[in-house]
């Protein structure tokens, strides 16, 4: 059976979804929405969707929608994904799924309640770099992880009414960026962490324009991570352990893994590159739906919920709220 996706708000990352979902045999594109029909009507044409809606809960009532997939700005997330799982209606949304912990484990509980598949879309655990990471750890491969080094920064050009930086649409670079490596660190060492430590320079709007930070984790990782909208880092992250480590393009993405024996004997290689790694994702998610799942063992709602946990106290840190 092809499982038919609907999306709500056509933005930049929606096109990439909408892309991917055309990309793949076994699931479609049926309905999109916006606030402006025209705009609907556009993007419809030109990623083939058979209906366009000028209001986000006409595409909710559309029984031809199996799965939503929720594209609009941070501050929106919340009301919009507990309108849909009050209807019934299966729901990926973009990371972050929501911005505090108690946001999250409403929409979990609700899910859950109404037995209806709700996936954050943190696309890059579903990677098959990523997850081959994963199997290197899970298998000891380069012993216990003791350190992980991750970042994702880039240089963006300071506007107040820029989603980046405008706190009316829930900017700032730790719920926009510095997700990737917090949810990355987690899903590589199968825990939460114990202690979350950092400092963040504050743009003149009041969000967090860069930040750096630290994880502990129960079994005795540390993650050394970094987000920002100032700077164009370094991609690349370490998985260090007793044994060896693992390098990675990045942490936002990854298409390419190597594993290494003690520190410079490189001993295996993955990699798989495709040109929308949003794939993965989409196709998972529909895999769920298929099976009646209702949460992804991929990206489970008690990473999904720890990491808006991870916010909180950060930017209480900060003095943000």
């Amino acid at each position: 059976m092809k499982v038919r996706y609907g999306i709500i708000g056509l933005g930049t990352i929606s096109n990439k979804f909408a892309d991917a979902v055309n990309r793949e045999k076994d699931i479609e594109l049926v309905s999109v929405a916006a606030r402006d029909q025209t705009r609907a009507d556009e993007f419809a044409k030109k990623y083939k969707a058979q209906k366009a809606y000028g209001s986000y809960e006409s595409l909710m009532n559309d029984p031809e929608v199996d799965i939503i997939y929720i594209g609009v700005t941070h501050n929106f997330h919340h009301e919009l994904v507990r309108q849909c799982l009050n209807k019934h209606k299966a729901v990926i949304c973009e990371k972050p799924l929501v911005l505090t912990k108690k946001e999250a484990q409403e929409l979990v509980d609700l899910a859950e309640k109404n037995n209806t598949l709700l996936m954050e879309a943190m696309w890059t655990r579903c990677m098959p770099a990523y997850r081959k990471a994963q199997e290197w750890v899970r298998a000891g491969k380069i012993g216990e992880v003791s350190l992980i080094n991750a970042s994702f920064c880039f240089h963006g050009t300071y506007d107040p009414e820029n989603r980046w930086y405008n706190p009316k649409l829930a900017g700032g670079s730790l719920f926009d960026v510095g997700v990737y490596p917090v949810e990355f660190s987690m899903g590589i060492t199968g825990e939460h962490p114990s202690q979350v430590t950092g400092v963040a320079k504050i743009a003149p709007t009041g969000v967090d324009e860069s930040a750096a930070f630290s994880m502990i984790f129960p079994g005795g990782a540390v993650a050394s991570l970094a987000c920002g909208f100032t700077t164009d880092a370094m991609d690349e992250a370490v998985i260090y352990g007793t044994g060896g480590k693992i390098v990675v393009e990045n942490c936002f993405g990854l298409m390419k893994a190597e594993l290494y024996e003690g520190r410079d004997k490189k001993v295996a290689k993955f990699e798989e590159k495709v040109p929308n790694g949003f794939i993965y994702q989409a196709r998972h998610c529909a895999e769920l739906f298929r099976a009646g799942k209702i949460q992804s063992d991929l990206i489970p709602w008690a990473d999904t919920v720890a990491c808006a946990g991870v916010f909180d106290t950060l930017r209480k840190q900060w003095g943000l709220v």
